[in-house]
């Protein structure tokens, strides 16, 4: 028979261990201590009864106590918790695509974009003396030689050359200088047609090419600065 003080030093060691189970050695500890007592009703269940158990009877029932209180609360508070996707549901912070502010070909550009591939978010606003449009970024493209291509829906347009409702797209190239250009989807004297969709816009700069290199009619330098993501 295990003493007061084996089952004191045993419970309090499991308790600071922070272990959910019970060993056995303790829970029979615990139970030989008990009272085997007949059920009674309780109107002849004497108030004395109490005074009358044991040390170690005492501190086995409240240690009891102890462990299903401690279990109830793990099971309800910290257990349905753990794992729990809804917990650290944070959304991350959108990569950055690009970011500036320049001149190229005439007009004044602010680029802010943002994420990757058809989840592109962002503004594009040029302002030429021909008049001023903005564009809502939709999605991007990236060649196998570094070329950027941003493209998205004109929401706004004061110019002849930028349609709205049509789509816009601008490329950049990374250097010193930077290199960009762009062009509006459907534009008299354009090289970029009506395409079923922003993707689509994009393969069809890729696959034409015109856009996509250092010269006339193509990529020409920015004056400004651009910043690109990772």
């Amino acid at each position: 028979m295990s003493t007061d003080r084996d089952i004191t030093r045993t419970v309090r060691s499991w308790l600071e261990d922070g272990v959910t189970a019970l060993p056995d050695r303790v829970l029979d500890d615990v139970l030989d201590q008990l009272p085997a007592t007949h059920q009674r009703r309780a109107t002849w269940w004497p108030a004395r009864r109490i005074a009358q158990m044991n040390t170690a009877a005492r501190f086995g029932l409240a240690a009891a106590a102890v462990v299903v209180a401690a279990l109830l609360g793990y099971n309800y508070l910290v257990a349905p918790n753990i794992g729990d996707p809804g917990l650290d549901d944070v959304s991350p912070t959108p990569s950055l695509l690009a970011r500036g502010t320049f001149e190229l070909l005439g007009a004044e550009v602010e680029l802010s974009a943002t994420g990757g591939g058809d989840s592109v978010t962002g503004t594009m606003t040029l302002s030429h003396e021909s008049g001023d449009f903005s564009v809502d970024l939709k999605c991007t493209r990236t060649t196998a030689d570094g070329v950027i291509l941003i493209a998205g829906d004109i929401t706004d347009s004061a110019s002849p050359f930028a349609r709205k409702g049509a789509r816009e797209v601008i490329v950049l190239k990374r250097g010193s200088p930077v290199y960009g250009s762009f062009d509006s989807e459907g534009r008299a004297g354009g090289d970029v047609t009506p395409a079923t969709s922003c993707p689509a816009l994009l393969q069809q700069v890729i696959d034409t090419g015109t856009l996509t290199v250092i010269g006339p009619d193509g990529l020409e330098p920015i004056e400004g600065t651009v910043e690109f993501g990772q």
